[in-house]
């Protein structure tokens, strides 16, 4: 308390001095006889700012009178319009086509519809130095709703016009601020959050009037450029968002040493550029009066806008704000020879003239994808891929693979082009041909919706995130046209899961058989995936360039003793944070060699192999290094020594049980054909080059489900294993990852695209019959087979269908309530509610019928439902702020920039899922608390070693 005291001290006796002389008798007295003293010694000058005052504090009660009366009508009839609109500066050429338009509106001290004398001389040298193609609009005045001068029309028009020919006459003159304080307070009234609206609607009315007046075409869509100076900023802000509704066209803002509310609609603007200069102390009081443009308001519009790249500050130098010395200065020099105002003509031509950005831009998005690129050996190329396999123990994988093809805008039928470079047996003479694939599912129709790009979608595209910039604009984009158009080229290369219905595809290709195009259709989602063929394999050493001698695995013997193979494993380019995705030095010394690779890829065209993705065998093969069937010890392995062990290049297999029981008994109960659900996290990047995002300190993650399934791996002599696809339910980034199905060699094993080489990864495999085994509901003859599983599969992919376009804005952000974790548990929980659901709308008794014929599938029916029950309460432990979970309808993942508040709280409801390794830990804990058993699957930056980068565990806290 002290120490506060002596802070404010000085403001304290400055408080109590005004209160006493407040209070005290005679305080009325001494006023006027101060006001005495001084009218006595300095007269009119007095008298003069006194009355000045009065009317400045009438002129600011008046303000909002025009604007409310326009609102009303009160000036005529509205459609009459203004009595005069503003004209060209330039007469436009005849037939001469324009492809922007220019609005100029002037500082707080025009009076007339004229300009002031300097900006008269700017407009003029604008002109002459744009293109003839681009059109100046003057004489509006920003500061009357009706374009009215204050020196016409008006009951003080004679006063003011005294004004105005005194302020020309001596323009250094006092009393020309009378001028700036009248339009002072329009400016007040645009800003203002309750009149503002009303006079900025009037203004864009009387712009667009103007702007079809000197023909500006009707149908609207030629970009319009408001160039504000001073207080015609914040008039050039304030209309902007109704210019955009009524007009349909992009509109840029170009201030000129324009003073501006925070509250504007910035984001509305396609770019905003902010011209001032070092000695202008006019302009920076609009980031000083206004709380919404200080950086400590995060969320406004304005630290938005700056934040995506919607703002360009461009400084001015040693530049004031108005004359002498300001931006529209003729007369003084500046450092480089220029005179201010052909410096501010030559930066606004350079920006008013400059090409239009609104289709190139969006372009430069995924700039790690762009970088990517460059490695042809990680892109699908049929020259290269139909080539033959350089040894029979590298073998084809037994799948119709290939890459998608979007088609024309003009050419869609509902189907996508399939480039087939891979064909299961039987079908190998369709390599080479363009099928047209089709992907039947009614629920499809659900997810099937217009595609318009957002202005944030197209901000965050700008700033290296990649969307699918082909199908903007497109009306009812499929699942299948989503993914196909994902990237800006056809280079997703998938696998066709489930039942494939084949048509067509004769011996011959069908660029050559025109009458028997191949046609394919499935009813599940294409798998991405890498590489077209596989082998088991053993390094030995690395030999010239990029080539490694390898061992095949040979299965009639079950070890490394095949031939020796000439394997590729070119080096990976690096992403923009200098960071190598995957590196094979030190491969073969790696502990993990000894028991083998799996690696995927394609023939080199020359003789040779190129590894695409590597798996170590440790995390395929179903035997696993450990056993834990204990209670206490099976959860604090998962809870705290399963992410405890970071070392670089390991990696762990253990199975877990909190039932107490023979660890050859709990292995026993995983057989081939089971069915898993896969709970998938990644940590992060540290060491020497530490991501970016860890910049902070703090790895939070990333969360996923998956479905697995134990089989017999041929490569390895028919030893049991575990495959693993992953529905990553991913927003839009700068890495290229689609959200979607991806199997473990595209999404983890991939040496280009995927996270195994670089980061620390756990699959944890759950087997939990109750939830991935099948039910067979109703009466005899009228089953229906429903598995939980396969429920969760399909709220899985409509909701990587709707990430994959944004639910049509074209791109799907991450926030509080709207993460991985967040959305793919409200997917777990609407499938168990639409299995509970269908349960319970039965009949009863046939409901009681059928308990009493399948009393195991009743069994297993009540351990799910308190499964749901358990993880609702700990999921969702604040219902009422989730309502979407309840509903099973959600907003997609979006920025925290939308609704903050309402974010929050919704994150707060269901909080556990907020971080990816504390979700996936409250999850398993379930699953095990009711008999479940996983396989815990471990491994840190697997692969060669790269000294540089560390694994970082993911942050989690008490479950």
């Amino acid at each position: 308390m002290r120490l506060w005291l002596h802070r404010h001290r000085r403001r304290l006796l400055a408080a109590l001095v005004l209160l006493l002389v407040l209070v005290l008798p005679g305080t009325g007295l001494l006023l006027a006889l101060a006001r005495q003293a001084l009218v006595r010694s300095f007269g009119l000058v007095v008298d003069l700012i006194g009355i000045g005052l009065v009317l400045f504090l009438i002129a600011a009660f008046l303000a909002p009178l025009e604007a409310l009366g326009w609102w009303a009508g009160w000036f005529g009839d509205a459609e009459e319009g203004p009595a005069s609109l503003g004209e060209l500066a330039v007469p436009l050429a005849p037939e001469r086509p324009v492809r922007r338009w220019v609005v100029y509106l002037d500082g707080i001290g025009q009076a007339s519809q004229q300009a002031l004398p300097e900006g008269e001389d700017f407009l003029r040298r604008l002109a002459a130095a744009l293109p003839a193609d681009i059109a100046i609009l003057r004489g509006l005045m920003p500061y009357s709703i009706s374009n009215q001068p204050l020196t016409e029309g008006r009951w003080l028009a004679r006063f003011w016009r005294w004004v105005e020919l005194w302020r020309v006459r001596r323009p250094l003159a006092w009393l020309g601020l009378l001028v700036n304080l009248r339009n002072l307070t329009v400016v007040a009234v645009s800003a203002d959050g309750r009149y503002g609206p009303l006079y900025n609607a009037g203004m864009a009315d009387l712009i667009v009037e103007s702007l079809l007046a000197n023909g500006y075409p009707a149908a609207g869509g030629t970009p319009i450029t408001l160039l504000g100076f001073s207080g015609g900023g914040q008039i050039s802000l304030g209309a902007l968002p109704h210019l955009r509704r009524l007009l349909g066209a992009p509109v840029e803002v170009i201030s000129l040493a324009g003073v501006f509310a925070g509250n504007n609609r910035f984001l509305k603007a396609e770019h905003l550029f902010h011209l001032v200069g070092a000695r202008d102390t006019v302009a920076p009081l609009g980031s000083i009066l206004f709380p919404r443009r200080w950086p400590v308001h995060h969320y406004s519009d304005w630290n938005r806008a700056l934040r995506r790249g919607r703002v360009t500050l461009v400084p001015l130098g040693p530049v004031g704000h108005e004359l002498p010395g300001g931006v529209m200065d003729a007369q003084r020099t500046l450092p480089d020879g220029r005179t201010p105002m052909q410096q501010t003509v030559d930066l606004v031509s350079a920006i008013v003239a400059a090409p239009p950005e609104g289709e190139a831009a969006p372009t430069a998005g995924g700039v790690n994808y762009q970088r990517f690129l460059a490695n042809r050996w990680h892109r699908p190329d049929s020259a290269r891929d139909l080539a033959p396999l350089p040894d029979p123990h590298i073998q084809p994988r037994p799948h119709w693979i290939g890459r998608l093809i979007l088609p024309p805008a003009g050419a869609r039928d509902g189907s996508v082009g399939f480039e087939v470079l891979q064909a299961p047996p039987g079908w190998t003479h369709c390599r080479g041909q363009i099928a047209a694939l089709r992907w039947r599912d009614p629920a499809l129709a659900q997810v099937t919706m217009d595609v318009r790009f957002s202005d944030e979608t197209r901000d965050s595209a700008r700033g290296g995130n990649l969307h699918p910039l082909r199908l903007d604009g497109w009306p009812q984009v499929t699942p299948l046209e989503s993914l196909a158009g994902a990237r800006p080229h056809d280079d997703v290369l998938v696998r066709l899961d489930g039942p494939v219905s084949v048509e067509g595809g004769d011996l011959l290709p069908a660029e050559t058989n025109p009458a028997a195009p191949l046609r394919l259709e499935v009813t599940a989602e294409p798998l991405q995936t890498a590489g077209l063929a596989r082998a088991l394999v053993r390094f030995l050493r690395p030999l010239d360039d990029d080539d490694w001698e390898a061992l095949a695995f040979d299965p009639a013997r079950g070890d490394f003793s095949g031939p020796p193979l000439r394997l590729r494993l070119p080096e990976p380019v690096a992403n923009q944070e200098g960071i190598l995705p995957a590196t094979a030095a030190g491969l073969a010394d790696n502990d993990l060699n000894r028991e083998g690779w799996l690696v995927s890829g394609v023939p080199d065209g020359e003789g040779g192999f190129v590894v695409q993705a590597l798996l170590p065998r440790r995390l395929r093969s179903l035997p696993p290094q450990r056993v834990i069937a204990h209670r206490r010890a099976a959860w604090r392995y998962v809870r705290r020594q399963a992410w405890a062990d970071t070392t670089p290049g390991a990696a762990s297999s253990v199975l877990v049980s909190r039932r107490a029981t023979d660890a050859d008994a709990l292995l026993a109960e995983w057989r081939e054909g089971d069915r898993l659900l896969v709970l998938h996290v990644f940590g992060g990047i540290g060491g020497e080059q530490r991501e970016q995002a860890l910049r902070g300190g703090l790895c939070t993650g990333h969360f996923a489900y998956g479905f697995g399934r134990v089989l017999r791996e041929p490569l390895a002599g028919g030893e049991l294993a575990v495959a693993v696809d992953y529905r990553q339910v991913y927003a839009h980034n700068p890495d290229g990852v689609v959200a979607g199905v991806q199997d473990r060699w595209r999404y983890l094993g991939e040496r280009q695209w995927g996270w195994l080489g670089s980061r620390p990864v756990a699959d944890i495999l759950v087997r939990f019959p109750p939830f991935t085994g099948a039910y067979s509901l109703g009466l005899p003859g009228e089953e229906r087979l429903r598995c939980p599983l396969d429920t969760f599969a399909r709220q899985l992919t409509a909701m990587t269908a709707r990430y994959r376009i944004g639910d049509g804005c074209g791109g799907s952000f991450v926030g509080p309530a709207h993460n991985c974790a967040q959305d793919s548990n409200l997917a777990l929980f609407a499938a168990i509610r639409d299995l509970d659901a269908e349960i319970r709308g039965t009949d009863p008794q046939r409901r009681l019928a059928w308990e009493q014929r399948q009393p195991q599938q009743a069994e297993r029916l009540a351990t799910l439902l308190e499964l749901e029950q358990i993880l609702r309460g700990r999921l969702l432990p604040i219902p009422p702020l989730r309502a979407d979970w309840q509903r099973g309808s959600f907003r997609l993942g979006s920025s925290l920039d939308d609704q903050p508040l309402r974010d929050l709280l919704q994150g707060l409801g269901s909080w556990r899922s907020l971080l990816p390794r504390l979700a996936c830990e409250t999850v398993l804990k379930v699953f095990l608390d009711l008999g479940a058993s996983a396989l815990v699957l471990r491994a840190n930056q697997v692969g060669g070693h790269n000294p540089r980068i560390a694994p970082v565990a993911p942050l989690t806290v008490g479950c």
